[in-house]
């Protein structure tokens, strides 16, 4: 009996895929409450993105209203978590490192510079694995006023210095032309506004695609600037459903 219990065991690790040897189980938490819902009181859904152990690109879906998942991750180097609102939202980004505190707690500071890692894992996985946790946190604030093309291919070649660090100027803008209403960013950091008619509003924008949502309208205002080239577009869409 003892053997058949140690075998079923063993046979259960197996078909789970999970090396405890070189793997650990780590709890992934969103504590941020996305500015969208706090509006509409409807959670938003999340698509959870990470390249696994065996560097697999993984997309794990959860529910309106689930802020928590378990994850198997290599013990000795970085995993990078991006959590997406509505798959496409701006991100909830994390690193789990080796000696980094548990749960893994996402957020949008970390957001920018994780689903930048995430594009570039495919071109040098090794690079982002070896990647110093510690410093991209605190680095993570900053990324969006980075020249992020500079960073990125300076960082998989491993030759990051002060000169790819380098803060550009954010960009003023006068946004124009808008339906009336509440404009809801979806950045806790950023800023919501009320627009009337005829009216103008000033704001500063960084290197993103940053949005905004008019909940009376169900529309959605898209801005994306370039630090580098000084310039922006804008767009107007049907807000997203969930």
């Amino acid at each position: 009996m003892k053997w058949f219990v140690c075998f079923a065991l063993l046979a259960l690790c197996i078909s789970c895929e999970f090396n405890p040897l070189y793997e650990r189980q780590v709890e992934i938490v969103i504590t941020e409450e996305h500015p969208w819902k706090k509006v509409s009181h409807r959670p938003l859904w999340h698509t959870l993105v990470y390249y696994d152990a065996s560097g697999d690109l993984k997309h794990v879906h959860l529910e309106g209203g689930t802020t928590k998942a378990t994850i198997a991750v290599r013990r000795d180097r970085l995993t990078v978590f991006c959590a997406y609102p509505l798959s496409s939202l701006f991100p909830y980004g994390g690193f789990f490192y080796p000696g980094c505190r548990t749960p893994i707690v996402l957020d949008q500071k970390q957001g920018r510079l994780a689903s930048l890692l995430l594009d570039a894992y495919p071109h040098n996985a090794q690079a982002i694995e070896n990647l110093n946790g510690e410093a991209l946190v605190a680095m993570a604030c900053d990324v969006a006023l980075l020249d992020t093309s500079k960073f990125l291919v300076d960082l998989l070649n491993g030759t990051v210095d002060q000169e790819s660090l380098i803060l550009l100027p954010k960009l003023a803008i006068t946004l124009a032309d808008l339906p009336a209403g509440y404009w809801i960013n979806e950045r806790s950091d950023q800023r919501s506004f009320y627009f009337l008619w005829n009216d103008a509003i000033e704001v500063e924008a960084e290197g993103l695609v940053e949005r905004w949502w008019n909940q009376e309208m169900q529309l959605c205002l898209t801005l994306y600037a370039d630090l580098v080239e000084g310039t922006f577009s804008t767009s107007l869409s049907k807000a997203p459903l969930w």
